[in-house]
């Protein structure tokens, strides 16, 4: 798990995978963080039913071909949004360019989107408690660490 960041008004959990031999690189998730805030429309309220709550995450996947970095964010209140899908080659790693706009994710991708729309389900629209307060839970809520599959 990366550090949430929150920026522009964003708020975004953001995760991280590795492929087999592939190693974490900071810079090259600096860059995917300032790549997905600049393709990101301006953040909305979390209490706009009209927009997006500005209120997302984001995955950096460190991939046998490339370092791919998929955005989602919420919108309409259960709607999933994302952005063009972003991608830097392994050789210039800080610079990430939209890849295939098709692509939702890869199946060690959708792992995360799968909890990360439980938890806003269970979280956000289960109708209890203040919408503050529901977000916080969310944000605190990450998907525990997974075991290597290779």
């Amino acid at each position: 798990m990366l550090p949430t960041a929150e920026a522009n008004g964003w708020q975004l959990k953001r995760y991280g995978i590795l492929a087999k031999d592939r190693k974490f690189d900071s810079t090259a998730a600096v860059s995917a963080l300032d790549s997905a805030i600049e393709r990101l429309p301006i953040a909305g309220q979390l209490d706009d039913p009209e927009g997006n709550h500005g209120v997302g995450f984001q995955i950096v996947h460190f991939a046998e071909v490339a370092i791919v970095s998929p955005v989602f964010y919420w919108i309409w209140g259960s709607v999933l949004a994302n952005t063009n899908q972003m991608r830097a080659q392994w050789g210039s790693t800080n610079t990430f360019k939209t890849g295939v706009k098709e692509v939702v994710g890869c199946v060690w991708e959708m792992e995360i989107i799968c909890f990360e729309t439980n938890s806003w389900k269970e979280t956000m629209l289960g109708g209890i408690g203040e919408p503050a307060d529901n977000l916080a839970r969310h944000i605190e809520r990450i998907i525990p660490p997974a075991e290597p599959h290779f």
